[in-house]
Formats: structure tokens, sequence, C-alpha cells
């Protein structure tokens, strides 16, 4: 059976709800805190298990009672193994804005994130086989996914790359990755183009297929068969935050599971669909049985 692989970050999200999101330098009050398990590894790996994926995280957390918030949140969750790597950071902390129309603004920490050593990550991932997946994103330091990048496709697996958060150049990892997941600024950051034409420069950097997400617009994908857009279905949104996770998530559970690039995309952009409708970044991630619902509708 194959496994997902994610290696990556995990937050404490703090939520806060405005009306609007705020002008710089303006000082806001919220309707309300909320705190929640996140970070861009922890949701795609949750995203995975939920999909129905044997799914492995392996995130670095500290050794302060946010990780024991983030130990806590992720037991009971069916089809996910948690490998934690305790370092001497602080666990790291995301602060969200949410605004009333579903939009969000997003800062985190990254002290765990980037204090994970290389050698470090690829002990965590010895487990790993020919034809597993390995999913990646921009959160850890660029030598340490570029050895994790590179030690799976010697192992054989196929590794999917999100390039959220862009904080180092992302343009030497590029030809290792066999599914280049980006939103339309991620994209336009690294090529200087817009969507549909990123979607081919990307491409000629090597990427065997590329996705670049348009939010609920759906989704460009592109390989060397061509380029296709996905519709998303239309729905009225409450939150935002972590619907891009949702989607990288449920799209590697469904090529572990052996299904066409187009047929996991389409049930990954009503995955993510379905998260934007309720408040929270894990908590409005679908269930197993929704994820079933999905793929039968």
């Amino acid at each position: 059976m194959t496994t997902v692989h994610v290696l990556g970050n995990a937050t404490v999200d703090v939520v806060q709800r405005v009306g609007r999101l705020p002008a710089p330098g303006e000082t806001l009050l919220s309707a309300g805190l909320e705190r929640c398990a996140g970070g861009k590894g922890l949701n795609q790996a949750v995203a995975a298990a939920r999909a129905g994926a044997r799914t492995r995280l392996n995130a670095p957390i500290g050794k302060d009672a946010d990780a024991t918030f983030l130990r806590d949140a992720l037991c009971g969750e069916a089809g996910l193994s948690v490998e934690w790597r305790v370092l001497e950071a602080p666990t790291d902390i995301s602060s969200i804005w949410v605004s009333a129309d579903g939009e969000n603004m997003i800062v985190s920490s990254a002290a765990s994130a980037t204090g994970l050593a290389a050698a470090e990550a690829l002990a965590a991932l010895s487990a790993m086989e020919e034809g597993d997946i390995l999913v990646l994103q921009g959160n850890l330091s660029a030598e340490t996914t570029m050895a994790a990048a590179s030690f799976a496709r010697d192992r054989g697996a196929r590794v999917i790359l999100n390039t959220a958060p862009i904080a180092w150049d992302m343009r030497p990892l590029l030809p290792l990755a066999d599914v280049l997941v980006a939103n339309g600024p991620e994209a336009r950051h690294i090529t200087g183009l817009s969507t549909a034409e990123a979607v081919q420069a990307l491409l000629g950097h090597g990427c065997r297929t590329v996705v670049v997400t348009r939010g609920a617009e759906g989704a460009w994908l592109g390989n060397g068969d061509g380029l296709v857009a996905l519709s998303a279905p239309k729905v009225s949104p409450v939150d935002t935050a972590g619907a891009g996770d949702v989607a990288v998530g449920t799209l590697a559970a469904m090529l572990a599971e052996g299904l066409a690039l187009s047929e996991a995309l389409g049930i990954a952009l009503k995955a993510a669909s379905l998260s934007v409708t309720r408040p929270g970044t894990m908590p409005s991630f679908p269930t197993a049985d929704e994820i079933l619902a999905q793929r039968a509708s």
C-alpha cells in the first residue's frame, strides 16, 4: 500500500475574526479568538489521512505547552502516524486574521520549522519505499527541503511540492517535483507570469506536472498532455484558511490510490471548497465520510 509521507511544519493557529482585514498601520478589534492545530505540513497530513491514505507526518516542535497542544490535537486521527522531531526551539505559532467574507492574512513563526536539519529529516524518512509519495512545502529550510526531495527521488518515490510559503528561491528544487502545486501569486513570484502562462513556464523549469490553484475559480492543470482548466464547486465562503492544504493533502491521497491526475485534482477541489464553508483550519477539514460523499457526487 502506498504511503503518503508529509515532511513539514506544525503550528498552533491563533485565529481572530474581524469585519475586514486591517490596512497597514491600523488596529482592529476582533470578534473572538480561537486556538487550533495547524501549519501546512500538519494540515496536509490530516487532509491526506482523512481522504483515505496511509499517512506519516514528520514535523518539528519544541518542548513547550504548545507542543503538548499539538500532540493532543492529533490523537485519534485515523490513518495518521506522527513522528515529532523535538527541538530546542519553541513550537511555531501562526497568527491568522479572517474577515467577514472569508479572506485571511497569516503570519507564522518558523524557529522550529527552519531548525530541522537535513540529516534529521532524512532519518525521519528512512521508511520511505519505492512508489510512496513525499509531500513538501516551503516552511522548512531550502537545504532540508532539497535533501528530502533528492532522497525521495533516489528511493523511487514521487514528490509533491507545494510552493507555499515562498521563503527562499525554489527554482533549483523544481526539477525534483513530480507534481508542483502553487497558487496564482506564488506562480507569478517564481515566473513573473500570469496563471496560464505561468503553468507553461513552470513546466519549462523541469516540473513534470503543474497545478496552479485559482481559489473559487478552480485550478489549471498542466503536463506533457497539455493544459486544462478545472472548476471548483460554487460555495459561500466562511473561512478560506487551510483550503489550499486540504487540496494538496487530498490530491496526494487520491494519487496514492492510483487515480488519474485530473480526477484526483477534481476531488481535491471539492474537498477544499467544502472546507471554506466552515470556520477554522483543521476543524474545518472534511471528515473521511465527507470525502467519500464528495467522491460519489
